[in-house]
């Protein structure tokens, strides 16, 4: 029920700090870019348009650099995060099945092959998500929610006072919304694993399957267990 877990991957991230660097320089960049989009807007609207159309081209110019700046910079984002992401979740999945290989017999006793080798495949990859992109967007959201209260206030503090007056009444649902759907997203993630844990334990003893003639019960068992 809290983030704090997420934290621990900073291990496994800061082992690429040059990755790191690059995706954080993007990062700033693309946000950088994407704040600016509304100043060039309004400035081309102001002294390309309303001065009489003399200087319409170069500030289409400069709107057309600011868009290469954003692609370029997104592009360079995403390329890292997903960099850092795939490397990450490689790393760790080496290192849990390190340790499970040094486990005792007692423990897979307790625990089905199938449930250890679902949480070590599809749980990791949803670590990847938070590891690269989930992580990448909170931050340049971050960025770009600071940078747009700036130029909110300075372009009009009491309009912006009126925006920001409406901003709980969007963000407490969400924030309710969002714990139901983890809590969804936890219980697809058991029943997946449960659901491999089953297949794992019945095919890797298909003979004994096929001895006692139990395909159609097992393949109904697995139907409902999806």
């Amino acid at each position: 029920r809290t983030l704090a877990p997420l934290f621990s991957l900073r291990v496994y991230i800061l082992r690429y700090p040059r990755m790191v660097a690059w995706a954080v320089v993007a990062l700033v960049l693309s946000a950088a870019a994407m704040l600016t989009v509304p100043v060039a807007v309004r400035r081309m609207i102001d002294f390309g348009f309303a001065s009489g159309g003399g200087a319409i081209n170069r500030y289409f110019m400069a709107m057309i650099g600011i868009g290469l700046v954003l692609a370029v910079a997104s592009a360079a984002r995403m390329y890292a995060v997903n960099w850092l992401g795939e490397r990450v979740v490689a790393d760790l999945r080496r290192d849990v099945f390190q340790h499970l290989a040094t486990l005792g017999p007692s423990y897979f006793d307790r625990v089905h092959s199938g449930d250890v080798m679902s949480r070590l495949i599809a749980d990791t990859t949803q670590i990847k998500s938070a590891a690269g992109s989930t992580l990448s967007q909170a931050l340049r959201n971050a960025i770009m929610l600071v940078g747009a209260l700036a130029l909110m206030f300075v372009t009009s503090p009491t309009l912006s006072l009126l925006a920001l007056a409406a901003i709980p009444a969007i963000v407490f649902p969400l924030m309710a919304y969002g714990r139901s759907v983890r809590e969804l997203s936890r219980s697809a993630q058991d029943r997946l694993a449960d659901a491999s844990a089953y297949a794992a334990d019945n095919l890797g003893a298909v003979r004994v399957m096929h001895a006692f003639g139990q395909e159609r019960t097992v393949a109904g068992r697995f139907a409902g267990v999806v």
